[in-house]
C-alpha cells in the first residue's frame, strides 16, 4: 500500500503515534502523551465513548495486588480529582468510598489481610460494625456480615464526562481527534508498523497503541497478532429514586454475592457478575454499533437479580426504572493486556479491561505515554504485559468460552483452589495420560494442564473455599517429605524451551543476561534478563549445548515475552536466530536424595558429584534414549532436570518409575514444588523479583558478572548499586513465622506487612507452610535507609502482621532449609 497517497483534507499524512479506539483508555493515552509533549492522534470508528465506556458504572478503585498498580490506581484517584479544574470539563468525580462485605470467614479473612495491605500502601481505611454499616446503608440486610472493609478515598466518576475531560485536555495540548474515521488496516512492512489506512485515508506512523476494546481481538488476528479477549454481556438495574439515598453514598460490593451498589442520580444502581455470562458478539461486532444497549436476560440473571432483592427486601416496593444490559470485553486471565506486541514491531496494546476500564484509565494512559515515548514504563507491568499472550489464544473460540467463565472471576471468592472449567484439555504435556493414571490433581494455566498434586484416589478437587489447611495437604506433605527422603519426579515440559542459535547467539544473550553467556560447552548458567535499571525482566537457565547453540528454559507464562525480549535488545546486524522448541522437548526433573542411584540405573555415564558436579549439563545415555541432563534443583535436593525430545518421554518415564518406585519415588506437582522453593528462599519471577527489583536487592548479585566483555543491559546501574556496599535499601530475605501451626494457620500468602519498632519495614512477596522444615516459611522484601545489612537483621525484632493479628518473625539472609546448599551439591 502506498502511504504516502492522499489524504482527506483534515487528516494528517503523519504522526508520531496513532491511537485506534475512543473509549476511556485510548483516550487517556492521548491525553498523556499530550502531556509529554507527544501530539499524537486518535481515531474512532464513531464516537467518543461509544463502545463500553459510556455505560460503564464509573467506579473508581485504588487497592491492588502489586504495589505498582496500587500507586496506579492512586494516581487515576488524583487525575479523576483535578481534570475538571484543568479543563473546565466536569467529570462527576465524586469520592463517596467503597464498602466491601464479607459474608462468610474466608472473605472475611481476605478483608482483614486488605485492610492490613492498606495501610503498607498508605490508603486510609477502616472496618465497619454491623452498627456503623447500617446507619451507612439503611435499606440491606446486615445481619449475616461477617465484617464491612471501608476505603473512603475511593468514588465514583460519570465514564462519558471523563473521556470528554481527557479529550479536551489532550487537544489543548496538540493532539488531535478523529470521529466518525475507520480505520481499515494496520500498515505493516518487514514486520514493522509503517502507518494506518483509513476509510478517508492513510497516516504514516512507526508507532501505533491498539485501544479498541471489545474490537480489538478479531482487529488484531486480522494482522496476525494475538489479543485474547471476547465481548460478553453485563447486566444492571437502575431504581426509582430512593428517599434519603445521598449523592456521597458510599459504593457497595458483595463479592460473594457477585453484586454492586451504587448512587446513580438518586437513584441506585445495582449490577451484578454472573458465574457464567454470555458471549456477544461471537462473529464480530455489529458494524453499526454505538451506544448501543442489548436485551435484557431475565432468566439469565436471575440469580443475582433474586440475591439483590434478598439483600434490600425494599427494593421489590420501590421499583426498577431500568433493566440495562451492555456489551464489555473480558480476557481469558481476567487481567490487561497491555504494552508491545510479540508479532509486529511498533504495535502497542492497551485493551481487555474487564471491566474495570474506568479506574485503570489514568494508570494505563500514563504507563502507555511512557512505554511509548521512553521506550520502557517506569514501574513494572509484569502480570499485565501482552506478552503473556501465547499464539494459540488468538483461537475465538477459545476467548469466547473462557470470557463467558472469566466475567465470574471478576467477583466471587479467589483462593488458591479456585478452578477454571471453560476451554480445558487444550494444552497437555506428551505424558498427560500417564500423570492422570497416578492421580495427577490438573489446573489450567494459559492452556496447559498442570498437576497441582497427586492423589491416588483421584478425588479431584475440593473446590470449598479455605485459606489455611486445605484438602489436599496431606498430599502435598507426603510428596515434600518424599523429595526430602527419597526422589520425587516432577513433568515440567509445560516450561517453556528457547533455542537460540547462530555465530552471535553469545553476544545476543550477553546483552540481555547479567551473567557471562560465553561459558563451556556443557555448561549451565542461572541468569536473569534484565533491563536499563538492572531491574529482572526474566529468570532463566542458560545452557550451552553446542558451540553456537544455547538452550534457554523459562516459566511457561514466559514463553513468548522472553523471546521478544532478546529480540527487541538484539543488534539488527547480529547473525543469530531464535527457535521456539517448547513442544520439541520434554523436560522431567528427578529430585532427592535416591534421584542419582536412580538415574545412575539407567545410564552408564558417570554420575558422580566429581564428574557431573551442580551446574554441569552433559548429554547422555537414559534407558534406551538420549537427553541433556543438567545439575539443576528448584526443591533444595539433589537433582537433574532431564531435557529429552519428546517422543522418548514416555519410555524414558517408564523407566524412571520402575527403578525409582522401590526406592520410595513419588510423583510431585506445583504445590510441593511451591513449598519446598519457598524452605530453600529460591526466588519466583513474578512474586519475589520482577520488573522493579534488580539482582542485588534480591541477593541474586552471584548471578552478574559486571566485568564482562560485552555490555548488558543495566550494567551501569547495577554497578552504581555494587559501588555503595552489599547493604542495598532494599533486600529479600527468608522469613518464619513464630506460634503459629499448619492446620490453624494463618498462612503467609502475600504482601502480609512486616513491622519492626513501630513501623512497617517491608512485605511479604511469597509465602507457605515448608513441610520439611514444619514452620511457616515465606520470602520477603525489606526496606531501610540505612541499609538492610545482616547486623540490622540479626538483631531481631520483626513481627508480621497476617488478618488483623501480629506474630514474631525470625528474619535471615540465608534459607532455613539446608543454608549452605550442601543437599542438592552433594
Amino acid at each position: 500500500m502506498d502511504i504516502a497517497r492522499k489524504t482527506s483534507s483534515d487528516l494528517p499524512s503523519s504522526a508520531p503515534v496513532v491511537i485506534i479506539g475512543g473509549g476511556i483508555v485510548g483516550v487517556s493515552t492521548l491525553y498523556h502523551l499530550a502531556r509529554r509533549g507527544v501530539p499524537a492522534v486518535l481515531l474512532e470508528r464513531r464516537k467518543l465513548a461509544s463502545g463500553t465506556t459510556w455505560h460503564a458504572a464509573g467506579i473508581v478503585g485504588q487497592l491492588r495486588d502489586s504495589t505498582a498498580q496500587t500507586e496506579l490506581g492512586k494516581y487515576t484517584a488524583r487525575l479523576f480529582a483535578e481534570l475538571e479544574i484543568e479543563t473546565g470539563q466536569a467529570t462527576g468525580y465524586k469520592p463517596n468510598g467503597t464498602i466491601n462485605l464479607a459474608l462468610g470467614e474466608v472473605r472475611h479473612e481476605q478483608l482483614l489481610r486488605s485492610h492490613d495491605h492498606a495501610v503498607r500502601m498508605g490508603i486510609p481505611t477502616y472496618l465497619l460494625t454491623r452498627d456503623e454499616l447500617s446507619e451507612k446503608w439503611p435499606w440491606i440486610v446486615v445481619e449475616d456480615v461477617r465484617s464491612a472493609f471501608f476505603v473512603p478515598s475511593n468514588g465514583q466518576v460519570n465514564p462519558l464526562d471523563v473521556t470528554v475531560a481527557l479529550s479536551k485536555g489532550a487537544r489543548a495540548q496538540g493532539a488531535q481527534v478523529f470521529e466518525q474515521t475507520k480505520v481499515t488496516e494496520i500498515v505493516i512492512r518487514d514486520g514493522k508498523v509503517a502507518g494506518v489506512a483509513t476509510d478517508r485515508g492513510v497516516i504514516a506512523t512507526g508507532k501505533v497503541l491498539l485501544a479498541g476494546g471489545m474490537w480489538s481481538h478479531l482487529f488484531a488476528k486480522a494482522h496476525g497478532v494475538t489479543v485474547p479477549l471476547h465481548a460478553t454481556e453485563h447486566f444492571y438495574i437502575v431504581t426509582e429514586p430512593l428517599a434519603g439515598l445521598r449523592k456521597d453514598q458510599p459504593i457497595l460490593n458483595i463479592a460473594e454475592e457477585r453484586t454492586y451498589w451504587k448512587e446513580d442520580t438518586g437513584k441506585l444502581l445495582i449490577g451484578g457478575f454472573e458465574a457464567h455470562g454470555k458471549p456477544y458478539g461471537q462473529s464480530g461486532i455489529p458494524e453499526d454499533f454505538e451506544f448501543d444497549q442489548l436485551p435484557f436476560d431475565m432468566d439469565h440473571v436471575e440469580p443475582e437479580l433474586e440475591r439483590m432483592f434478598s439483600r434490600m427486601p425494599g427494593l421489590g416496593d420501590l421499583g426498577i426504572q431500568t433493566f440495562f444490559n451492555g456489551p464489555e470485553s473480558f480476557t481469558p486471565d481476567g487481567r490487561p493486556y497491555l504494552g508491545p506486541t510479540s508479532e509486529v514491531k511498533g504495535l502497542f496494546v492497551a485493551t481487555g479491561m474487564n471491566s474495570n476500564g474506568i479506574l485503570n484509565s489514568g494508570g494505563v494512559g500514563l504507563t502507555m505515554a511512557e512505554w511509548l515515548i521512553d521506550g520502557q514504563p517506569s514501574r513494572g507491568m509484569g502480570p499485565l504485559l501482552q506478552r503473556r499472550a501465547h499464539p494459540f489464544q488468538r483461537n475465538t473460540r477459545y476467548n469466547r468460552d473462557r470470557a463467558a467463565e472469566s466475567v465470574g472471576f471478576h467477583y466471587g471468592v479467589s483462593w488458591a483452589g479456585r478452578q477454571v472449567h471453560s476451554a480445558r484439555g487444550v494444552r497437555r504435556v506428551p505424558l498427560h495420560d500417564r500423570l492422570a493414571a497416578a492421580g495427577a490433581t490438573f489446573a489450567e494455566r494459559i492452556g496447559w494442564e498442570m498437576p497441582q498434586y497427586y492423589d491416588p484416589e483421584k478425588r479431584g478437587w475440593d473446590e470449598t473455599p479455605r485459606l489455611r489447611w486445605k484438602a489436599w495437604s496431606g498430599l502435598v506433605q507426603q510428596e515434600c517429605l518424599a523429595a526430602r527422603d527419597a526422589a520425587v519426579l516432577i513433568d515440567q515440559s509445560m516450561y517453556a524451551k528457547i533455542q537460540v542459535q547462530g555465530p552471535d547467539a553469545v553476544r545476543a544473550l550477553n546483552r540481555v543476561c547479567g551473567a557471562e553467556m560465553d561459558v563451556a560447552v556443557g555448561t549451565s548458567v542461572y541468569t536473569q534478563f534484565l533491563n536499563m535499571r538492572g531491574g529482572i525482566e526474566a529468570d532463566v537457565t542458560v545452557t550451552r549445548i553446542a558451540p553456537e547453540c544455547f538452550m534457554v528454559i523459562t516459566g511457561h507464562p514466559s514463553q513468548m515475552r522472553d523471546q521478544g525480549w532478546i529480540r527487541d535488545h538484539a543488534d539488527p546486524e547480529w547473525r543469530f536466530e531464535i527457535f521456539d522448541a517448547t513442544s520439541a522437548y520434554a523436560l522431567l526433573s528427578l529430585h532427592g536424595p535416591q534421584s542419582r542411584a536412580i538415574l545412575q540405573a539407567l545410564s552408564d555415564d558417570d554420575l558422580s558429584n566429581a564428574a557431573f558436579p551442580f551446574g554441569a549439563a552433559r548429554e547422555i545415555d537414559i534407558a534406551y534414549a538420549r537427553g541433556w541432563a543438567i545439575r539443576r534443583s528448584f526443591l533444595g535436593e539433589l537433582g537433574f532436570e532431564l531435557l529429552l525430545p519428546a517422543e522418548f518421554s514416555a519410555g524414558i518415564y517408564d523407566e524412571i518409575l520402575n527403578v525409582g518406585q522401590p526406592l520410595g519415588l513419588r510423583h510431585m506437582g506445583m504445590f510441593a514444588m511451591n513449598a519446598c522453593r519457598i524452605e530453600k528462599g529460591f526466588r519466583h519471577f513474578g512474586h519475589d523479583i520482577a520488573e522493579d527489583d534488580t539482582p542485588y536487592e534480591t541477593g541474586l548479585g552471584f548471578a552478574v558478572a559486571l566485568n564482562k566483555a560485552e555490555a548488558f543491559l543495566g550494567r551501569e546501574a547495577l554497578a552504581q548499586q555494587k559501588a555503595g556496599g552489599p547493604a542495598t535499601r532494599h533486600r529479600t530475605v527468608s522469613v518464619r513465622v513464630e506460634g503459629v501451626d499448619a492446620v490453624n494457620g494463618p498462612y503467609l500468602i502475600h504482601n502480609e506487612p512486616i513491622w519492626r519498632d513501630g513501623r512497617i519495614v517491608g512485605h511479604v512477596t511469597s509465602g507457605d507452610w515448608g513441610f520439611r522444615l514444619e514452620a511457616m516459611v515465606g520470602l520477603a522484601s525489606l526496606h531501610r535507609d540505612e541499609g538492610v545489612d545482616k547486623a540490622w537483621l540479626d538483631a531481631g525484632g520483626f513481627t508480621v502482621q497476617i488478618a488483623g493479628a501480629f506474630y514474631p518473625l525470625t528474619v535471615g539472609l540465608a534459607p532455613f532449609y539446608d543454608p549452605q546448599g550442601a543437599r542438592m551439591r552433594g
